[in-house]
């Protein structure tokens, strides 16, 4: 069953994704089921449960909470979350109410992460992200490995078109919040990346042949390409994005 665990409809203040247009964009990808993460918000859950059944597609309740140091997607909840508390007295939060706990994004530099935080604490599982870099989804997926935890994959669209960039393979079916916690806890599922790699030749126009030299030197300026270089310590790896010099 495969489902796209982070996106963002118009409840979030920074997504533009209309419920209704989403669902129709579920059912043009084939996905089974998305979880709607909105900001400290689920607020559009029942709603877009409610239209789901038109399009024969599942949703489910989730939130995407902000802590005074990073995010964390919490999956299974049916009320607004607690708001910029500690990552410890949210995660308590998440127990209480049954939810599971996935680090969102540790990695991004870009959004609130908890980064190399994310070894002091407790999670279900950790997120790669469709909006991260190649090396920050790798931190995270070495991150997972030296805590033994899960990975699930998210769009973190919050644009139409970055629905179901990245999604999550479960190998049981899905029929409701209870089923998805257990399902990520148990890690029986994994990350499909469905953003296109490459493109094939006869796809693409021909080039002008006026517009040829331009393209030769553009190649000729390049530099070197980035080297990911890993630093590794205690068990835990970052990967940098190093920078040619000059």
């Amino acid at each position: 069953m495969q489902i796209d665990m982070h996106v963002h409809t118009n409840v979030s203040f920074d997504s533009k994704i209309k419920i209704g247009i989403l669902l129709k964009k579920m059912k043009f990808l084939e996905l089974d089921g998305i979880a709607i993460t909105d900001h400290d918000s689920i607020t559009g859950i029942p709603k877009a449960k409610e239209l789901a059944k038109n399009y024969g597609v599942k949703v489910f309740s989730a939130v995407e909470i902000t802590t005074r140091k990073g995010h964390i997607l919490v999956y299974g909840v049916e009320e607004n979350p607690p708001f910029k508390r500690s990552v410890e007295e949210t995660l308590d939060w998440v127990k209480d109410h049954d939810g599971a706990a996935v680090c969102a994004h540790p990695y991004k530099i870009a959004s609130p992460s908890l980064k190399d935080e994310i070894y002091k604490h407790k999670f279900d599982a950790i997120e790669i992200n469709a909006k991260c870099s190649v090396s920050q989804n790798k931190t995270a997926e070495t991150a997972s490995h030296v805590m033994n935890l899960p990975l699930i994959g998210g769009s973190d669209a919050h644009f139409i078109d970055g629905v179901g960039n990245i999604i999550t393979s479960f190998y049981d079916e899905i029929n409701d919040e209870a089923e998805l916690v257990k399902a990520i806890k148990s890690g029986k599922c994994e990350v499909i990346y469905r953003i296109p790699i490459t493109i094939e030749g006869e796809l693409l126009p021909p080039i002008p042949e006026d517009e040829l030299d331009i393209f030769d030197k553009i190649l000729e300026e390049q530099k070197e390409p980035v080297i990911p270089v890993i630093e590794a310590a205690n068990k835990k790896a970052r990967f940098i994005d190093v920078q040619p010099s000059d």
